[in-house]
């Protein structure tokens, strides 16, 4: 009997690997982390001289610098270290009307974990800081595009899409539990740095948090699922509301 690629014979079609490469995927996703730390660095450490530029052109540089390595790196990592394409290796290609209602759940109590301990206080501002300056309103258009649409889709696209996929691959012998766990902490631990630089020298605990519980929630989902829809859904939910809250 023929098995699908990537499948032991007698497991599962659950268990058909995302990247044929993965500890080659996992160099890749190390290389764009740090390109995006990097990018989000200089960003923030030249801070000054976005005021003399239109808002939007810092809004919209700060953006990129924290998306555009992300992004890279997946679609890297998928074209060179898997065989089964961009959408089935990350595990966009399929979803299921549950997809949505798990990350909507999931989303609610990743916001109100947060709320509990750190309350959203409205006030718009976070990680683009001073970028918000000159032109506010086309600047705070870009940057809430980005929060609620953009930046979730990356993020995932990279944390669990890549990360959490390609580790499970990577340590397929330690067993579907351990490696899972593995990888959940492993990608929320690099989700809460990456979010943490580019907050630049203030730290809200509330991003912390924040941070924590999605990156948590959204591996978790990715995990039992074996899609990504459901984490995309709980991150752009918890975006979404965070973001209302600001605006309220």
């Amino acid at each position: 009997m023929t098995s699908a690629p990537g499948v032991t014979p007698g497991r599962p079609y659950l268990f058909v690997r995302s990247y044929h490469e993965p500890w080659r995927a996992l160099l890749v996703a190390a290389g764009g982390f740090g390109a995006a730390a990097l990018l989000l660095f200089v960003v923030d450490a030249t801070g000054p001289m976005w005021a003399g530029m239109p808002g939007w052109l810092a809004a919209a540089a700060s953006i990129f610098a924290a998306n555009a390595p992300l992004i890279i790196a997946v679609v890297a990592a998928a074209a060179f270290t898997s065989l089964v394409g961009f959408a089935r290796a990350t595990g966009i290609r399929q979803w299921v009307w549950t997809d949505l209602l798990y990350g909507l759940f999931v989303g609610l109590i990743a916001r109100a974990v947060v709320e509990l301990f750190a309350p959203t206080l409205g006030g718009f501002g976070g990680p683009l800081g001073g970028a918000l300056s000159g032109d506010a309103t086309i600047a705070l258009v870009i940057a809430a595009s980005a929060a609620v649409i953009v930046s979730p889709i990356v993020e995932e696209l990279y944390f669990r899409g890549l990360m959490v996929r390609a580790l499970g691959d990577a340590l397929a012998d330690a067993g579907r539990v351990g490696a899972s766990i593995v990888a959940v902490a492993t990608s929320t631990a690099a989700f809460v740095l990456l979010h943490v630089v580019a907050a630049g020298a203030l730290v809200p605990v509330g991003l912390i948090i924040g941070s924590l519980v999605v990156g948590v929630g959204c591996g978790v989902l990715t995990v039992v699922t074996g899609r990504l829809w459901a984490a995309i859904a709980a991150h752009v939910l918890y975006n979404a509301s965070g973001l209302a809250l600001l605006l309220w």
